[in-house]
């Protein structure tokens, strides 16, 4: 597996690819400059975000999307943010996200009043 960093035109925003043989087979996108609002905050501002990652059915469980997050926590790290945050889609498969981002390094954040937590996780 191969991964390639694109930056897109606006500030702080990171698209990584994942190929295997010159074949897309996985994305990440997020942000390196946001604020996570809520109250369980760990460190200041900026903060990342995993927005999306996507892979394609048949390379899942083959650490594709393992891989795409470690860079992108480590883009962020080199880029100075102190913490990035994954906030799980709330869909039938909520559980099973909540426990991948676990397996990632990521722990759930003090949000009081949310059903599923926030996940953050410190670049080091």
């Amino acid at each position: 597996m191969s991964e390639t960093m694109y930056r897109s035109a606006a500030p702080g925003d990171v698209l990584l690819t994942a190929t295997v043989g010159g074949r897309l087979v996985g994305w990440l996108s997020g942000t390196l400059a946001a604020v996570y609002p809520g109250p369980g905050t760990p460190g200041p501002p900026p903060h990342g975000y995993v927005q999306a990652v996507v892979v394609d059915p048949a390379h899942r469980r083959a650490g594709v999307g393992r891989a795409l997050v470690e860079e992108f926590v480590a883009t962020a790290g080199r880029a100075g943010v102190g913490w990035v945050f994954a906030a799980p889609d709330e869909d039938a498969d909520v559980e099973q996200r909540v426990e991948w981002l676990a397996a990632c390094g990521f722990t759930p954040v003090t949000d009081p009043g949310e059903r599923w937590p926030v996940m953050g996780r410190h670049p080091t």
